[in-house]
């Protein structure tokens, strides 16, 4: 790998790190913020309505990846026409699902926060209501936030993608302090405030189309729909890496919820949100590399694949060993931050939980990479087999069982186990299926012009 290319790696991959985490670290002091201003209760209603906050977030990413990578295969065939093309699709198909998600919270949400979980008649069940009802009514800036990031950072400015997530943090956790501290106005001031900074992130991302480098535009109305099943194909794998996430954080609610109460489902909130700030450093590095593996896939050139994914691999590595030693070392500090009652029972649970739960990052890491790599190089199929794994087939009946069997401390074993044996079950895969192949071997294998030509799809 050259000096040049080792420079566009860490380019893209810091800048998209330093924005993920940003975005991430915005949850993390939410919950802080929240547990300090509303004890567990809150820590345990804001843990109930994230899965669907986390549905929001993979929708955008979903359609935003999806379409990227198929406008970034276009563009370096030097297709622009077609490129914008899918980009106007891409937009109206946001516009359409937020229609959708804005329904559910001007006459569902009630019967959401039911699906989340939230016990009628609870304490909690109000609380995660108000949160529920305004992260739906405002889906539309999340989702349009993700579209335009995945785009800029496929255009080659990964710099404003990164602005602005750090934009929307920024502005997320100021309004947060003024709207529960300030001027107290529990879930839903909590909830509003993230809805600002979504809507503030916009703005240096707009910047993008004023840019001389830009060469997004848009393109005919007419037939947009009609890239509608590549986006969701192409993007799906991203969508489920989040929406398995949301999925996994409510199955634990209830199962933890029936085993220890509203203390565990604290406790697994505060390990959820640092998981989730942890998660989206490998997620910052899997969709900062995406973009240059489009490009060396479009351009038959397999030795920057293998070099790309092997450099990402090694730094996953690295960077799971200082997380997991931050943690190991610092974490009842950490906890404590969370515990506004000093609740002994709750900084147990979550320091023990954390000690186990956090291994899994090893493994975690590497399949994020795997499934954002095999949808990079349009191999959706794979990737979406990897995401199921992880997110669906392997760790429910894992986690019920472990469960039933060792109580809270099953629980925390389960997510360690099915990243572990997903690892697995994906290193085959890569070494057969794609390591093995035409693509990767440079045997006179041309990248599909046509949306519908290639096979996987």
């Amino acid at each position: 790998m050259t000096k040049e290319n080792k420079q566009e790696f860490f380019k893209y991959v810091s800048l998209n790190v330093l924005g993920m985490v940003a975005l991430s670290l915005y949850f993390v002091v939410d919950t802080i913020f929240i547990g300090r201003a509303l004890g567990n209760n809150g820590l345990a209603a804001l843990n109930f309505a994230i899965p669907l906050f986390g549905v929001i977030h993979a929708t955008g990413l979903m359609i935003g990846v999806g379409g990227a990578i198929k406008y970034n295969v276009f563009k370096s065939q030097g297709q622009q026409l077609k490129a914008n093309h899918v980009f106007t699709s891409t937009l109206v198909f946001g516009v359409v699902l937020s229609l959708i998600f804005m329904i559910l919270g001007l006459f569902f949400h009630d019967n959401m926060t039911s699906l989340l979980g939230a016990r009628v008649g609870h304490v909690t069940f109000n609380m995660t209501a108000d949160y529920v009802r305004v992260i739906l009514l405002f889906s539309p800036l999340y989702i349009l936030h993700n579209i335009l990031v995945a785009f800029i950072r496929n255009d080659g400015i990964p710099a404003i993608a990164m602005g602005g997530l750090l934009t929307s943090s920024v502005a997320n956790i100021t309004f947060d302090y003024l709207f529960l501290f300030v001027l107290p106005l529990g879930m839903f001031g909590a909830a509003i405030a993230s809805s600002i900074g979504a809507l503030l992130g916009l703005i240096p991302l707009s910047m993008f189309f004023i840019l001389k480098k830009n060469t997004v535009t848009l393109g005919p109305f007419k037939g947009a729909f009609k890239f509608w099943p590549l986006v969701i194909t192409l993007g799906l794998s991203t969508f489920l890496i989040n929406f398995s996430y949301s999925a996994v954080m409510s199955l634990f609610n209830r199962l933890l919820d029936g085993l220890q109460g509203t203390t565990a489902v604290a406790a697994y909130s505060i390990i959820a949100n640092l998981s989730l700030l942890s998660i989206s450093v490998f997620v910052g590095v899997s969709q900062g590399v995406q973009p240059l593996l489009t490009q060396a896939y479009s351009k038959n050139d397999a030795d920057k694949m293998r070099h790309i994914l092997a450099l990402a691999s090694v730094l996953i590595i690295a960077l799971s060993t200082v997380i997991y030693t931050m943690f190991w070392f610092f974490g009842d500090v950490i906890i404590s931050g969370f515990n506004r009652d000093h609740d002994l029972a709750l900084q147990a649970l979550a320091v023990e939980g954390m000690n186990i739960y956090f291994i899994g990052l090893f493994f975690a890491g590497l399949n994020i990479l795997y499934s954002v790599f095999f949808s990079a190089i349009e191999r959706p199929r794979f990737g979406l087999f990897i995401v199921l794994l992880r997110g669906f087939v392997i760790i429910i009946p894992i986690s019920i069982i472990l469960s039933r069997l060792y109580g809270v401390r099953g629980v925390w074993f389960s997510f360690l186990l099915a990243e572990a044996l997903t690892l697995l079950i994906a290193y085959i895969v890569y070494i057969f299926k794609v390591k093995a192949s035409d693509i990767f071997n440079n045997r006179n294998y041309v990248a599909p012009e046509h949306p519908y030509q290639h096979s996987e799809l």
